[in-house]
């Protein structure tokens, strides 16, 4: 009964967001720049948006997955090759695309609000980015837990849990590591930058023997508890959800329905920029993506703001790039939607070169 009443909701949500991509299909010549920059796209993030916001967490699940575990092994049958996974002592594991004894590693933490596992879509973009920086750079993947079932600091247990594994146990140099993720992802980054120069209560501290050589942070969700900036207003036909989907899934990563369950940790909005001084001393640079089109460009834009105090202040290299036309995390949606490359906006340039320029 549980199954088949959630498949009724999945398909009452499916035929509002067809009736939502007709509907655009007939009015999106009409948008001016109050869309996306493709009639395509504008036609798919308009269905994406309506079937987000008609879903509850069991039809998120239902629809999108169990699993990162699940995704990376399917990726790996489908793509021919065999997997290679590290299985971290709580249980944890992550996943292996590329040589896992390359020096260089690309360490990911992939969005999903923290409720979704990592995407076939964003499986396939992971591959061609890693394969893009060539056979001396690998790419790994912390399949950490989703909620409702894992919530916070679950999840910063478990990125910490895995970068002390690669430098006490598997002896890598934090000097070879990137450390990347997006929207969910990116919040994780920056909750275990905060960890490493502030220890969370819940977690064992970890002291680096080196400074991590870069940090990619594209579309990270900085304000999990505010969804009534401007953008969210000026950019609602602009992206793939709104705040009915964010605010679904940050109670879920939460486990609250208070306003007030955000800390330093998870809402790094909220953080003066003397918190982010110390970190200086634990990364050399980062870099900062948000698409000018994305409902969560205030809260970027002022985390960023905050974090270039701080971290600026004491000698770290920042790069905020709002990148204009573009959605959430968008050179990932478009690997989603099938484009093989950029779409016009310059998004997936602006990462890959970056990760290339400090390689």
């Amino acid at each position: 009964m549980v199954d088949y009443n959630v498949r009724l909701g999945i398909a009452s949500a499916t035929l509002k967001a067809v009736g939502s991509a007709l509907q655009r299909s007939l009015t999106s010549v009409f948008k001016g720049a109050n869309g996306s920059n493709t009639y395509y796209k504008d036609i798919m993030l308009a269905m994406l948006r309506t079937n987000f916001g008609n879903l509850n967490l069991a039809q998120d699940r239902y629809m999108y997955g169990e699993s990162s575990t699940t995704t990376y092994t399917k990726h790996a049958e489908q793509h021919g090759f065999a997997p290679e996974t590290i299985t971290l002592p709580s249980g944890t594991q992550a996943h292996w695309l590329g040589r896992k004894g390359a020096k260089k590693v690309l360490v990911y933490f992939n969005g999903g609000g923290y409720v979704l596992p990592c995407s076939q879509g964003h499986m396939l973009w992971l591959d061609d980015l890693q394969k893009s920086l060539g056979p001396d750079v690998s790419a790994l993947l912390l399949a950490y837990d989703v909620a409702p079932e894992g919530k916070y600091p679950t999840q910063l247990k478990q990125a910490v849990e895995l970068l002390r594994y690669l430098v006490e146990t598997d002896g890598r140099s934090p000097s070879d590591l990137i450390l990347g993720g997006d929207s969910a992802g990116g919040n994780l980054i920056i909750g275990l930058l905060s960890h490493l120069a502030h220890p969370h209560p819940d977690i064992a501290p970890l002291s680096l023997p080196s400074k991590i050589h870069g940090i990619i942070l594209i579309s990270p969700w900085c304000s999990l508890t505010n969804t009534h900036t401007p953008a969210f207003i000026t950019n609602a036909e602009r992206d793939m959800f709104d705040a009915r989907t964010l605010e679904r899934w940050s109670k879920a990563f939460l486990g609250s329905d208070s306003p007030f369950a955000g800390d330093f940790y998870n809402e790094p909005v909220l953080a003066a920029p003397e918190w982010w001084e110390p970190v200086a001393d634990i990364v050399e640079e980062v870099l900062i993506w948000a698409g000018g089109n994305e409902i969560l460009r205030d809260g970027i834009e002022a985390f960023a703001k905050k974090f270039t105090q701080g971290f600026g202040k004491k000698g770290g290299l920042v790069n905020t790039v709002v990148t204009p036309a573009a959605c959430h995390e968008e050179m990932i949606l478009e690997r989603i939607l099938g484009y093989k490359g950029d779409s016009g906006t310059g998004s997936q340039e602006v990462v890959e070169g970056w990760v290339r320029a400090r390689l």
